[in-house]
C-alpha cells in the first residue's frame, strides 16, 4: 500500500512537471523566444514523440532558427491539424530544392483557402517559381570552379579581375531610403563608345543604354522591352561580340531574389530576344547576379548571397563551358548537391591549363572511357574522377595515347611504302625513319603505362583519404 501511494505521488508530480513544461514552452513560443522554446519542446517530444502540437511548435522553432531539414521532418510529423503546415512545408521544400513537393504543398494550401482570399495571387506566383525550379533542376550545368571567396557586398566587383579589353564595370550604391541601398552597375565598352547601366525608373531598377556622339552622350533609353519589365533589372554585362547580354532580374521567371539571365540582340527583330534563365548552379533561391565572361582567357565570375550573412556575398570564379554540359543522373540528391554548388569540379590555379582538355572531353556527349580503379570500381565517364591530380594524369595519358596512335599509323604507312618499293636503294631511304619511329613508340609506350598506373594510384589514394573521414 505504501509503495502504491509513493507511485501515485510520483505520477502526480511528473504529470504536474510535464504540464508546467508544456505551459513554459507555450509562453516562450508566444513571446518568440524560439531558441528557449525549442529546448522545451525537444524535451517534451522525448516523452510524446508523435504529439501533433509539440511537433508543430518544435518545427516552428526550427523554422525560425533556420534549421530547415529538421523543421521539415517535424512539420510532416505534426499531420494536417494545423492550417499553416502546408505553407511552411511549401517554403521549406523550396529552400531545400525539393521543388516538386513545394509546388504540391502550395497547391494544398491554396485549396484550403477561400476562393476570394487575397493571398492566393502571391501563392500562385510562389507555386510557379517552384514549378520553374522543378524544371531547371533537371538541366543543371556541370561547371568547373577555380576559386570562391566571401567578400563585402559593397566592394564585390574588386574581385572581378577580367581583361580590360572586355570593357569596364563600375559599382556604386544609391540610397533609396534609410533602410535600403541598391546597386548601380555601369558597363562601358572597351572603345568607350557605349555604356549600359542600371538606374531607377519609377521606383524600380531598369537597364539603360547610351552611345557616345562626338563629345556628348545620347539620351539614355531603355535597352529593350524584352529585358526591362515591371520587376527590377540590374547587373548588366555585354560580351565582346556586342550582342550577348547577361543581366539579373527578380521577376516572375526568377527563382528567388535576383537570377542571372542571358539574351542576344537579333538584327531580324532589331532588338533583344526573350531572355532565358541560365539555371542551376548559377542561380538559386537566394540572390545571384553579375555574370562576367572573359572569353579571351576562358574565365567567368558571378556573385551570390546564398549561405551568406547580411552584407556579404560569395564570388565564384569558374571556367565557362564551350558547350553546355548537363548532369546526366536521376539521383535527386546528386542533383540537389550540384544545384547548391556542393558538387562541382574543382580546378587548382596551377592546373587551369588542363581545363581546355577536360572541357573537350566533357563535350563529347556520348564518349565513354574504361578506367579500372580497382577490382570493384570502373569509371565510364570523366566526371566520375574524384581526384583532380588523377584526372590531370589521365588527360596526359590520353594525349600521349593519341600521339602513340598517330605515330603507329605513320609507322604502318612507312612500312607499307617499304614493302611497295622494288629497289633496295629506295628502301634504305626510309629504313632509318622506320627504326626511329619504332624506338620512339617503344619509349612512349612505357611512359604511357606509367601515366596510367600513376593516375590509378592517385585516384585510389584520394578515395582512401575520403573514406577515412
Amino acid at each position: 500500500m505504501r509503495f502504491r501511494f509513493i507511485y501515485i505521488l510520483l505520477f502526480i508530480s511528473s504529470t504536474t512537471l510535464f504540464a508546467q513544461s508544456a505551459a513554459d514552452g507555450e509562453a516562450l513560443f508566444n513571446n518568440k523566444q524560439f531558441a528557449k522554446a525549442k529546448a522545451v519542446y525537444q524535451s517534451l517530444l522525448t516523452s510524446k514523440p508523435y504529439d501533433p502540437l509539440f511537433n508543430y511548435r518544435y518545427a516552428r522553432c526550427l523554422y525560425e532558427l533556420k534549421d530547415y531539414s529538421n523543421a521539415i521532418k517535424h512539420f510532416e510529423l505534426s499531420g494536417s491539424r494545423f492550417p499553416l503546415t502546408p505553407w511552411y512545408l511549401a517554403e521549406l521544400y523550396f529552400l531545400s530544392y525539393r521543388f516538386d513537393e513545394s509546388a504540391k504543398a502550395y497547391q494544398n494550401y491554396i485549396t484550403s483557402l477561400s476562393p476570394d482570399d487575397k493571398k492566393i495571387a502571391e501563392l500562385e506566383l510562389q507555386k510557379k517559381k517552384s514549378e520553374l525550379g522543378a524544371k531547371l533542376i533537371r538541366r543543371i550545368e556541370n561547371i568547373t570552379i577555380i576559386d570562391s571567396i566571401s567578400v563585402e557586398k559593397n566592394s564585390f566587383l574588386k574581385k572581378y579581375n577580367f581583361n580590360p579589353e572586355l570593357g569596364s564595370l563600375k559599382h556604386s550604391q544609391l540610397k533609396l531610403n534609410s533602410k535600403k541601398n541598391i546597386d548601380i552597375i555601369n558597363y562601358t565598352t572597351q572603345r568607350g563608345d557605349r555604356t549600359i547601366y542600371s538606374d531607377t525608373v519609377k521606383g524600380q531598377t531598369d537597364i539603360l543604354s547610351s552611345f557616345k556622339q562626338l563629345e556628348d552622350w545620347s539620351e539614355p533609353v531603355s535597352i529593350s522591352k524584352a529585358v526591362n519589365t515591371e520587376s527590377n533589372e540590374n547587373y548588366p554585362f555585354l560580351l565582346l561580340d556586342g550582342l550577348t547580354l547577361y543581366f539579373a532580374t527578380d521577376g516572375e521567371n526568377s527563382l528567388g531574389g535576383y537570377d542571372i539571365f542571358i539574351t542576344k540582340y537579333s538584327s531580324n527583330i532589331k532588338g533583344f530576344l526573350t531572355p532565358e534563365n541560365i539555371g542551376f548552379p548559377f542561380n538559386s533561391p537566394a540572390n545571384d547576379y553579375m555574370m562576367v565572361i572573359d572569353e579571351q582567357r576562358n574565365l567567368g565570375w558571378f556573385a551570390t548571397d546564398r549561405n551568406q550573412p547580411a552584407g556579404k556575398v560569395t564570388i565564384y570564379k569558374f571556367v565557362p563551358n564551350k558547350e553546355k554540359i548537363i548532369y546526366r543522373t536521376e539521383n535527386l540528391d546528386t542533383l540537389v548537391r550540384a544545384a547548391e554548388l556542393k558538387l562541382y569540379r574543382k580546378v587548382l590555379r596551377t592546373n587551369i591549363e588542363n581545363v581546355a582538355i577536360i572541357q573537350h572531353q566533357h563535350t563529347q556527349k556520348y564518349q565513354q572511357l574504361n578506367f579500372i580503379v580497382n577490382d570493384s570500381l570502373i569509371y565510364t565517364h570523366f566526371e566520375e574522377f574524384r581526384s583532380n591530380k588523377a584526372l590531370t594524369l589521365w588527360n596526359e595519358y590520353t594525349k600521349l595515347k593519341n600521339s602513340v596512335e598517330n605515330l603507329t599509323t605513320s609507322l604502318n604507312t612507312l612500312r607499307t611504302k617499304y614493302e611497295a618499293y622494288e629497289y633496295e636503294e629506295d628502301r634504305k631511304k626510309i629504313t632509318l625513319e622506320i627504326l626511329q619511329k619504332e624506338v620512339l613508340i617503344f619509349d612512349l609506350q612505357k611512359e604511357l603505362d606509367l601515366k596510367l598506373i600513376s593516375s590509378r594510384n592517385e585516384e585510389i589514394i584520394f578515395l582512401n583519404k575520403s573514406y577515412d573521414y
